[in-house]
């Protein structure tokens, strides 16, 4: 099966073990025993077909059209309405997108200043770190501020919904796993209403690990619906994002 993206995540599990010890009289002696281990689990998003492609776009067209005879506006409707109202504006765009490009360059310039042993590093960029990371910091702020507006914005417009009901659409039908030697769906189910049971059944466990594997998927899957594209280099952009991501908070 082809692929557009692979990844492990390792799961605690617990695992019986056997050792083996001579008593006095030099018979063997079997203790059993369970520790727990960790032991990791491969997935991977497929590559889509054409009628899977056909199929996702059919599904996104119904919701719309659904969403707008329920009586909900479409993107169009509410972008003039707050343009018109000067709530949202080019200015607000461009800025959006200038605060994401020095984002994504000091991103860049962290990854090289990491690549360097922390002891190797000279002061200046040492000096450098700490400043890349605090505006890091004070840009995703700023982003997070254009994002909440959007989002308020059009979160209730028919296309909003659409989308968001084709992006888990993707995640139930391109979501798979390793199983035995053999590549399995990750939620399984012969329609879609099955697949979409399945994945609420899943939502809604106590488990920690399954919950991370669901969201590694409708983040990847997402950013590959967003961009538009599936290159090797554009999901390694994406691991360096993510893993900066996480250190920065730790930072913040």
């Amino acid at each position: 099966m082809k692929k557009i993206y692979s990844f492990e995540l390792n799961k605690d599990v617990e695992v019986e073990t056997q050792v083996e010890t001579k008593n006095d009289s030099g018979e063997i002696v079997i203790t059993k025993k369970k520790e727990k281990q960790s032991v990791p689990h491969k997935f991977f998003v497929a590559r889509p077909t054409r009628s899977q492609s056909d199929a996702a776009q059919l599904y996104n067209s119904v919701q719309v059209s659904q969403s707008l005879r329920l009586g909900m506006l479409s993107v169009y409707s509410l972008d003039k309405k707050y343009r018109e109202e000067g709530v949202f504006t080019e200015e607000d765009n461009k800025r959006y997108k200038e605060l994401y490009d020095v984002l994504i360059k000091a991103i860049e310039e962290l990854q090289v200043i990491n690549n360097v042993a922390e002891a190797e590093r000279t002061e200046d960029q040492k000096k450098r770190w700490g400043e890349i990371t605090e505006e890091m910091s004070q840009t995703r702020l700023k982003l997070k501020d254009y994002e909440n507006l959007k989002s308020s914005l059009y979160t209730h417009s028919a296309e909003y919904r659409a989308r968001n009901m084709t992006i888990t659409w993707w995640v139930l039908n391109l979501s798979h796993k390793e199983e035995n030697g053999k590549e399995v769906p990750f939620f399984t189910g012969k329609t879609l209403e099955d697949k979409f049971k399945y994945y609420d059944e899943l939502v809604d466990q106590d488990d920690s690990f399954t919950k991370s594997v669901i969201e590694k998927f409708m983040y990847v899957i997402s950013f590959w619906i967003v961009n538009g594209s599936d290159k090797p280099e554009d999901f390694e952009q994406l691991e360096k994002f993510m893993a900066s991501d996480k250190k920065e908070n730790l930072v913040v």
